[in-house]
This record gives structure tokens, C-alpha cells and sequence, in this order.
């Protein structure tokens, strides 16, 4: 009697540890795939814009903090000195939506935006070409039309007629000749405002 009692505490003991096990490795799993891909969908009326990050998070904050030249920025390659994401549409029948992408500025920030200069890039045919000249952080001074709040500042607007997805490379750096407190801290949320036409 005393040896089947400890057999069977054994075997519970042994499934209690097995359960518990593939818990953790299911939760893990989970946690893990989770990270790997964060949308955001932004519903607007009947048509949906979905913005795609290739990290876990929509913030990028400035890893160099080497002032630069344009030239010089515009070229960096090195993780965490650029930042992939995507936009991509689902339109209704007849419809079509406009969208911004805003970049709206964290409050730890430090280092000063007449210091910060931001450069986007859309692909095109497989390769980046950019959006636009290299900008020094220009903050908005009210909420736009499409929704981007104020003290955002807008980077790119575009219209889609039909279901695309467009692909962009953001780069940010300190501008060649400012001076800035070497610790610190400049980062920034990438956002899609919009609205169905």
C-alpha cells in the first residue's frame, strides 16, 4: 500500500512539472510571434490603412548622436540608424483614402529639433528613393485635417485609389555643426492618419 501511494505522488508530481513545462514553452511562443510584427489598423470609414513595423514598436529614437552632413545621413546603413515600416490599404468598391505618416515626438526628449534633421524614403521598383529633401524637425502648430495632432510633424501624404502597400525607410541624424549633450535622448512615434474619399 505504502509503495503504490508513493508511485502515484510520483506521477502526480511528474504531470504537474509536465503541464507546467508546456505552459511555459506555449506562452513563450506566443510572446515571442507577438513581437515579431506589430500593426496598427487604423479604420477609416469604410476603407482600412494598416501601418507594418519590421521592429516591435513604433519608435525610433536617434542612436548617433555624431552631427553629420546630409550626404552623410542619407547614406547610413547601420541598424538602428534607420527604420522600416509599411502602409497598406483596403479600399471599397469606388473608394479611395488619403493618408499622412506623422512623426510625433517623445516628451523624454532632449536634444533640440532645430538640431534633428529627418529624411524619408518610399521603394520603388525594389530600391529606396526619397520622399523628399532632408528637413530639419519641423514641429505643426495645429491638428491637420487628416488627424495628425499638433506638434506632429508630417512627412509624407499620399492618395491610394486602389489596394496597395508602400514600403519606407525613415532616417534621422543631428545636424553637421550643432552641439549636443553627448547623453542626450531624441526619439520619435511613426504614425498613419487618414480618411476615406
Amino acid at each position: 500500500m505504502d509503495n503504490s501511494y508513493k508511485t502515484k505522488n510520483i506521477l502526480f508530481i511528474i504531470l504537474g512539472i509536465s503541464v507546467i513545462l508546456i505552459l511555459v514553452v506555449i506562452f513563450s511562443f506566443i510572446m515571442f510571434f507577438k513581437h515579431q510584427k506589430n500593426n496598427v489598423n487604423e479604420v477609416i470609414k469604410n476603407s482600412v490603412v494598416t501601418m507594418n513595423y519590421k521592429t516591435s514598436t513604433a519608435d525610433f529614437k536617434l542612436a548617433n548622436l555624431t552631427p553629420m552632413s546630409n550626404e552623410v545621413g542619407k547614406a547610413l546603413r547601420t541598424e538602428g540608424s534607420y527604420f522600416d515600416f509599411a502602409v497598406s490599404s483596403q479600399l471599397d468598391e469606388d473608394s479611395s483614402v488619403q493618408y499622412e505618416i506623422a512623426l510625433i515626438k517623445d516628451s523624454e526628449s532632449t536634444i533640440s529639433d532645430n538640431d534633428v534633421v529627418i529624411y524619408l524614403e518610399k521603394q520603388n521598383s525594389g530600391s529606396y528613393a526619397k520622399v523628399d529633401d532632408p528637413k530639419i524637425f519641423t514641429p505643426s502648430k495645429k491638428k491637420t485635417s487628416l488627424g495628425s495632432p499638433a506638434k506632429s510633424m508630417v512627412v509624407d501624404k499620399v492618395t491610394l485609389s486602389s489596394e496597395k502597400v508602400v514600403n519606407y525607410r525613415l532616417r534621422m541624424w543631428i545636424r553637421e555643426g550643432a552641439v549636443v549633450d553627448p547623453s542626450g535622448v531624441y526619439s520619435v512615434k511613426v504614425k498613419v492618419f487618414g480618411q476615406a474619399n
